[in-house]
């Protein structure tokens, strides 16, 4: 019986286990693993359905040459609010949950044929992950009777993975992967004599879900190409658009190490090959055309602002750490050391430091966290028609945690049922994401509302009111509470009758 750790990336998954004989984090290597040149094994984050209906992850699903059958980037789908519809394959509905479900089962079923039966199994989260990709991963661990998961966000298990050598350190997390951009910055603490627990403070935190991640700049790098060659993703088709996409990948790889690369890529419409050329200067002009660097210092002054809320200033932070592919990138690395200076910023494990970290974390305890979101209640203003939101847990808040009683009215004369529709509270400017007439993803200023992130239906609290409310007097005493598992619950007594309406009702697992 063994503890794992998996670090279920948008682009790659890393697999680990502790090696007892050396005492140290082994990643482990499957039929279906990726080697790259100087880099650990990995498992590319592909699913393909043969025609059979059989499925292939990793490796030979990636290097499959039917497109149409082939599935990526679905962790970034199910780690974010909009999610994209089923695609049918042989008639098959497959949504990004089914997927995603797909490939842990296989892995799964990997380790079991290498002989590791995890008696613990320890899975990561992005950091802005929504409460139903927590929900998906239970689930689906629940449904493939894999052991019930130790979920750890990623940033703090990077911090573990990089500075558990130096404890009471304060750690800036960097996470560029394939799909996101998390910052978290952590400060890990000494270990008291004779304790068997590692701990470590969770004292900021940011994410930039959309348009930030590897998967983005593959995106934008094919883009660019079909632009010069005054060609477009329709025009070329869909398989050969993902073709190109590969072929985008594997040249932002090289140019991490060299200032030149060229892949060549066939359109099977044409049944033409062509090369996609590029230079470590065209790559950087694209992402400052696509403002990477910019959301990037966006995310780090966010990250500052928030510690500086908690008494911690910028000259504090002892590491700077990277993970993700992306952070092999030249032009960010320049960006992070010009902001903190060499000898601060760490690159050393950008693939293996998650699942490694998460591998400590379960040898040596618990993380001390805050609340990473603001919550509020969201009510209707019958003078101002229009939604309000009433701030229940600010970002930053340490857990358990109980609220003040707050006074509810009736919103109208002879209102019989209510509905306590609670969600995240975003504090600056939103970016809804749509797809344009080319198909492809974008982004673009969200609305007021779009701030109000719903937890989700089933997270509701309904309940009905006998006799019926009167407008303008206060019906309802509401008290909310976050529990030491981050579970929000809700007591409601109703001021008329006295009853006790609801008894700490949970209403969603917060992040």
């Amino acid at each position: 019986m063994s503890i794992v750790a998996v670090d279920f990336g948008t682009s790659n998954t890393v697999v680990c286990l502790e090696n007892r004989a050396r005492g140290t984090p082994e990643t482990l290597v499957f039929p279906f693993s990726a080697h790259y040149p100087g880099g650990p094994p990995l498992v590319p984050s592909a699913v393909y359905i043969d025609s059979r209906g059989e499925a292939l992850i990793g490796r030979p699903a990636a290097a499959a040459t039917d497109k149409s059958r082939l599935f990526r980037g679905f962790k970034r789908d199910l780690s974010q609010e909009f999610e994209p519809s089923p695609r049918l394959v042989d008639g098959a509905s497959y949504t990004s949950a089914r997927v995603g479900e797909i490939f842990l089962d296989r892995l799964y079923a990997a380790l079991n044929a290498q002989g590791v039966l995890p008696s613990q199994l320890i899975l990561s989260a992005p950091v802005g992950a929504y409460e139903h990709y927590l929900n998906w991963l239970r689930e689906a661990c629940f449904r493939l009777a894999l052991p019930e998961p130790l979920v750890v966000d990623e940033s703090t298990a990077a911090a573990l993975g990089y500075a558990i050598e130096a404890p009471g350190a304060l750690v800036l997390v960097v996470d560029l992967g394939g799909g996101t951009l998390d910052l978290s910055l952590v400060r890990t603490s000494p270990l008291p004599t004779g304790a068997r627990e590692q701990r470590a403070e969770v004292i900021a935190k940011s994410d930039r879900p959309w348009g930030c991640g590897g998967a983005d700049i593959d995106q934008w790098i094919a883009e660019d190409y079909l632009d010069r060659a005054g060609l477009t993703r329709r025009s070329i088709g869909e398989t050969a658009w993902q073709n190109l996409l590969l072929v985008a990948e594997a040249v932002k790889i090289r140019l991490s190490a060299q200032r030149f690369a060229a892949e060549s890529w066939f359109d099977e419409q044409s049944f033409e090959t062509h090369e996609l050329r590029l230079d470590r200067d065209g790559l950087e002009a694209i992402l400052e055309r696509q403002q990477l660097l910019d959301r990037l210092r966006e995310a780090v002054d966010e990250v500052l602002d928030q510690a500086y809320g908690r008494g911690v200033a910028k000259k504090e932070i002892a590491h700077v750490v990277l993970v993700g592919g992306t952070g092999l990138i030249p032009a960010v690395r320049k960006q992070l050391i010009g902001l903190f200076g060499r000898e601060k910023v760490r690159f050393g494990k950008p693939f293996e430091a998650v699942a490694h970290g998460a591998l400590t974390l379960a040898r040596y305890g618990a993380v001390e966290d805050h609340l990473r979101h603001t919550y509020a209640l969201r009510h209707w203003n019958p003078y101002a028609k229009a939604y309000e939101y009433l701030p229940l847990f600010t970002g930053g808040t340490p857990y358990p945690v109980a609220g003040e009683p707050i006074l509810l009215q009736a919103n109208a004369a002879g209102q019989k049922e209510v509905s306590l529709v609670l969600g995240e509270l975003s504090a600056g400017t939103t970016t809804e994401v749509y797809e344009d007439a080319a198909g492809m993803l974008r982004t673009r200023p969200g609305s007021a509302d779009g701030s109000f992130r719903p937890l989700g239906k089933r997270n509701q609290v309904n309940f009905t009111l006998d006799p019926p409310g009167v407008a303008g007097v206060d019906r309802l005493e509401v008290r909310f509470a976050v529990d030491g598992t981050r579970t929000l619950r809700v007591t409601v007594r109703d001021l008329s009758t006295g009853r006790l309406l609801v008894d700490e009702q949970p209403a969603g697992r917060l992040k």
